[in-house]
């Protein structure tokens, strides 16, 4: 070897040898990826058919992150990349191994989008989504300048786009809040392996959230107020003849200093409140939801004193309140009466989003069972990790107001059984910090190898975990080329105006034209059986022709969430498409398509 080739080498070796458990596990986790067979899944979701490189690559990258953390001096570009790859091992699979885009809800935002790209107009007495059409309104632009088909893509990759936009105001939130990098980098990993609520696909609130974030961020990092705490109320407590003394000091305990944030110029703090107020705009009128969210974050700091910024809490308020007012009048007139009856309605709306959930096949059941636990674990850890860090002189006020602010929106509405979910979503940044600093940020620091062996041990358990609370519906979730196909060929053949009907709503259907024709689940009746009940709802005379719709997904649909025993759907389709009432249409490997026996729609080629 020459000299300049030594040279190299020394120069070389000890950046890229930090690297090598990253390029082991990507490689081992490409190997693995051809022999995952989606049609074998059962109720359990992905992890029934994930090979066993999936789960030693988790350990991998767990145990490099965790060495790279327990350095003297951390790496934070090899951590950035430790980081980064996992986010795309854990979130890419199901784009690489699955046929089309997941979620039947990803193919009715397509069409939602399609909508407006078509008409260059929303829909809001038609859909109740249109009443909050930012999204669609960005993602009908991306759609006419890079494609529809490029659409569709993004769309399949949406979690992976998504989950890599979150690390960096991710990242900003935790350093304002701890000065800490490993808490930093070990918040970010967590928060990679506990994101299972499947909030970010294809949706507005994927993007809403993401903005939530950056907003959040700003406010850590610039606006603190660095001692909120006042010394004359203090000073008055002190001086009460009755607890004085103790009053002070819960006062002070109660409203501790935060951390100072880095100093901007008066015109830069004017760029970065402009920032927030645009965002918050796209924000109120993209997503029913995170606005409230998004308030009730900076409301409780602003209660406790935590920032500078008086009037943007009421200004967001004001925003939030005055476009659900006026701007949403076609929802609000169908839906506020029974709004105003969930209001506080505390027990309905946990039973709604937790013991309703637990229903479906035995293995579904143990999915939503983990779900439960996996949450409330976490939880209860971010508050051992409050309890810890206070003992070690830490008041994290700034972060547990953060954590619990989302709570009181409990008291508003169930919001279709996914409140809860919001909710820990919402609190999720701040709980994974929270988590973090049990093991970081502590003394020893580093802290002591026994310690790193079992923060790595606990961090590759949630993973796993992982695997089965985020991917426990994939089976529900996956869509297949065959089905697309099938409403396709459909769209392409049904008169406007038609009626169609399917089993339920789990299908990708609504994906172009939804406007065009009327769509009508009828789960009851599949379930019991009832073919004359079906025949019934499509002789409806006011459409000129109506159609059946029954896909692979329908069945799966039934099977999860109802507990329809297996053999149980194929053996209606059987039914069905022998029955003289019917005729098929259209049929392929995962569709069949029918009509009624006297109807004059032909068959679709």
């Amino acid at each position: 070897m020459s000299a300049r080739q030594g040279a190299i080498a020394q120069t070389w070796v000890p950046r890229v040898a930090p690297l090598a458990p990253v390029i082991a596990a990507v490689v081992i986790w490409a190997v693995g990826l051809p022999s995952i067979d989606v049609g074998r899944m059962n109720d359990l979701g992905l992890i029934s058919v994930l090979p066993w490189n999936v789960f030693v690559v988790i350990v991998i990258l767990t145990v490099s992150a965790g060495f790279q953390l327990h350095q003297e001096h951390i790496n934070t570009r090899v951590l950035a990349v430790h980081v980064v790859t996992l986010a795309v091992v854990m979130y890419a699979i199901p784009p690489i191994v699955e046929e089309v885009a997941r979620s039947s809800v990803t193919w009715a935002h397509l069409g939602f989008a399609e909508y407006i790209a078509r008409t260059g107009t929303t829909a809001p007495t038609l859909e109740a989504r249109f009443n909050w059409p930012g999204f669609f309104v960005a993602a009908a632009f991306i759609g006419s300048v890079a494609g529809a088909g490029s659409l569709t893509t993004i769309a399949e990759w949406a979690p992976v786009y998504f989950n890599l936009l979150f690390m960096l105001p991710l990242a900003l939130i935790a350093r304002g809040l701890t000065r800490d990098a490993r808490i930093v980098w070990a918040s970010l990993w967590l928060f990679e392996i506990t994101n299972w609520v499947g909030q970010d696909y294809f949706a507005p609130q994927a993007l809403a959230y993401f903005m939530y974030l950056v907003i959040v961020a700003v406010v850590v990092t610039w606006f603190l107020v660095r001692r909120p705490a006042s010394d004359a109320i203090r000073n008055r407590l002190r001086g009460m003849s009755a607890g004085g003394r103790v009053l002070g000091r819960l006062y002070t305990v109660l409203t501790p200093d935060n951390l100072g944030g880095w100093s901007l110029s008066r015109r830069q703090k004017v760029a970065m409140i402009g920032v927030m107020v645009a965002m918050f705009a796209f924000v109120s009128f993209s997503h029913q939801l995170t606005p409230f969210f998004t308030v009730a974050a900076l409301v409780a700091l602003l209660v406790f004193n935590r920032i500078s910024l008086r009037s943007i809490p009421i200004l967001f308020g004001v925003m939030a309140v005055a476009w659900v007012s006026y701007m949403t009048v076609p929802f609000l007139q169908g839906h506020v009466v029974s709004m105003i009856k969930e209001i506080g309605s505390v027990s309905d709306t946990l039973a709604t989003n937790v013991t309703s959930r637990i229903a479906g096949s035995p293995e579904h059941q143990a999915v939503v069972t983990l779900r439960l636990v996996f949450t409330v674990a976490l939880w209860a850890l971010a508050a051992v990790g409050a309890v810890i860090r206070f003992w070690d002189g830490k008041r994290d006020l700034t972060m547990v107001l953060l954590a619990a602010a989302p709570v009181p929106l409990i008291l508003l509405q169930a919001y279709g059984g996914e409140l809860v979910l919001r909710l820990y979503l919402f609190s999720l940044p701040f709980v994974t910090i929270l988590i973090a600093g049990i093991v970081y940020g502590r003394r020893p620091n580093p802290p002591a190898v026994v310690t790193s062996v079992v923060a790595v041990a606990f961090a590759s358990a949630i993973g796993f975990g992982f695997l089965v609370a985020r991917y426990g519906n994939e089976r529900i979730d996956l869509m297949t080329s065959s089905e697309v196909a099938a409403v396709e060929r459909l769209y392409e053949i049904a008169p406007s105006g038609s009626l169609l009907v399917a089993a339920s709503n789990n299908l990708p259907w609504k994906f172009e034209k939804f406007e065009q024709y009327d769509y009508v689940p009828v789960t009851d009746e599949v379930l019991i059986g009832d073919l004359p009940a079906i025949a019934d709802v499509m002789r409806d005379r006011k459409y000129p022709h109506s159609y059946l719709v029954l896909t692979r997904s329908e069945g799966v649909y039934a099977e999860v969430f109802t507990g329809l025993p297996v053999g149980s759907w194929d053996r209606f389709v059987a039914d069905a498409t022998s029955s003289p009432a019917f005729k098929v249409v259209y049929r392929n490997e995962d569709s069949e398509i029918l009509v009624l026996a006297d109807s004059t729609a032909e068959s679709i080629p």
